[in-house]
């Protein structure tokens, strides 16, 4: 049993305080007399303390290999729990000891401790002995309660602040200095011009999106709001002129990019739409639907993974004609289309949608929809007498694919 006198019992006291994370690891790194680290579930690194200074220049995030987590394993204080990794430093290998923090099947995050320093001559450090190791399990649970309550805040006050971000984006505020006054409580940078991403993932995962989203954009912390089944992402671009504000946001999005593929996810699954700069939040809605439809007409025009709305050519500005004339346009299109199936109980414009997802190739098209080739040309043929359009025809196509995508965006809002 452990001795109320024990590490863990001074954890639990700390907690019962109020003193956190920072100070926890501190006490654990003391105890250890070795630097100790604490990172979250996407080993970001959240607190690190090095009691002899050694200057470990440490990356935000902690490259290692995958494990499985038990548990059972992490309960029983099971030698299995830990993990061991290297990371090379100004040319020296720091091995390192790390232990998964978990409530369930989920891990919350890692402990780290470093086993031996290189440089032997200049710090007597001996390898983690079995009384060390027993010191990481006694403060296991501690951290992991400390790390549990601190995702669930977190998690709520993202809720609150998606919330925020979906009013801004939609024109729901009082006014432009209660936007500001909030959010400078929360420490963002809504002053000056601003740009908005929208982000898909085909497996939903943004909570892992979000916790290895780059820090910084131009001096400033991206805001994220989840929103509409996709990750909107709000930067800062005050200052930056064209050609450089390319390439932060390339830059930006690629190591966002390799961040995600490190985590298992496809980059070629991984869509963005990037909206025009605005000079103000309050034109900050502009770009949000710009960035929307970058990304949808991106997906066909340009068949790419990042589309930015400024390179969309003559697309670009059909889009930001007003919302009303867009409907109107889209119900001159497919409306005769919408109207028969809805009287003869037949799903044609569901056929056209995919037809058009398929470009137009009748054979991928046939086997996405189940049904034989000849079955789709006569939906097509009975697509063109309903609707009048040749899809044969390029500039017919543009129109039913851009009344398609005027109907798909008014869904989406």
């Amino acid at each position: 049993m452990t001795h109320p006198d024990g590490l863990f019992y001074q954890l639990i006291q700390d907690l019962a305080q109020g003193k956190g994370l920072p100070h926890l690891i501190w006490r654990l790194s003391q105890i250890l007399n070795r630097p100790v680290l604490l990172t979250n579930s996407v080993h970001r690194v959240l607190v690190f303390h090095d009691p002899h200074n050694l200057n470990l220049d440490l990356d935000e995030f902690l490259c290692v290999p995958p494990v499985k987590t038990n548990e059972a394993d992490f309960l029983s204080r099971s030698e299995h729990s830990l993990h061991h990794a290297q990371f090379t430093l100004n040319g020296q290998v720091f091995p390192f000891v790390y232990l998964p923090l978990l409530a369930g099947d989920y891990c919350l995050g890692y402990i780290f401790v470093l086993e031996t320093y290189p440089a032997a001559d200049s710090l007597k450090l001996k390898s983690l002995s079995a009384e060390d190791k027993e010191t990481i399990f006694d403060a296991s649970m501690p951290l992991l309660l400390c790390l549990k309550n601190s995702s669930e805040v977190s998690l709520r006050q993202e809720q609150y602040r998606d919330d925020f971000i979906r009013d801004i984006l939609y024109n729901n505020y009082d006014s432009k200095a209660a936007i500001h006054e909030k959010a400078k409580s929360w420490g963002w940078n809504l002053q000056g011009s601003l740009l908005a991403l929208v982000i898909d993932l085909p497996d939903r995962d943004f909570k892992t999106a979000r916790e290895i989203l780059p820090r910084l954009f131009n001096h400033s912390s991206p805001i994220s709001a989840y929103i509409n089944l996709q990750l909107v992402i709000i930067l800062n671009i005050n200052g930056l002129k064209k050609v450089k504000l390319k390439t932060a946001l390339n830059n930006f999005i690629n190591s966002f990019l390799d961040r995600l593929a490190d985590h298992g996810k496809d980059r070629s699954s991984i869509g963005i739409g990037i909206g025009s700069g605005v000079p103000s939040i309050t034109d900050l809605y502009k770009s949000y639907q710009e960035a929307k439809v970058a990304w949808e007409l991106g997906k066909v025009f340009d068949h790419k993974n990042v589309c930015y709305f400024e390179e969309m050519g003559f697309l670009k500005f059909i889009f930001t004609q007003p919302a009303r004339e867009l409907e109107e346009f889209s119900q001159r299109v497919l409306g005769p289309l919408l109207e028969y199936d809805q009287a003869e109980n037949t799903g044609l414009l569901d056929s056209l949608r995919v037809f058009i997802e398929y470009k137009c190739q009748i054979a991928e098209c046939s086997k996405a929809l189940y049904v034989h080739e000849n079955t789709l040309r006569n939906r097509i043929k009975k697509i063109e007498q309903v609707t009048g359009f040749d899809l044969r025809r390029v500039d017919h196509m543009v129109n039913v694919y851009i009344a398609l995508q005027v109907l798909n965006l008014g869904k989406d809002d």
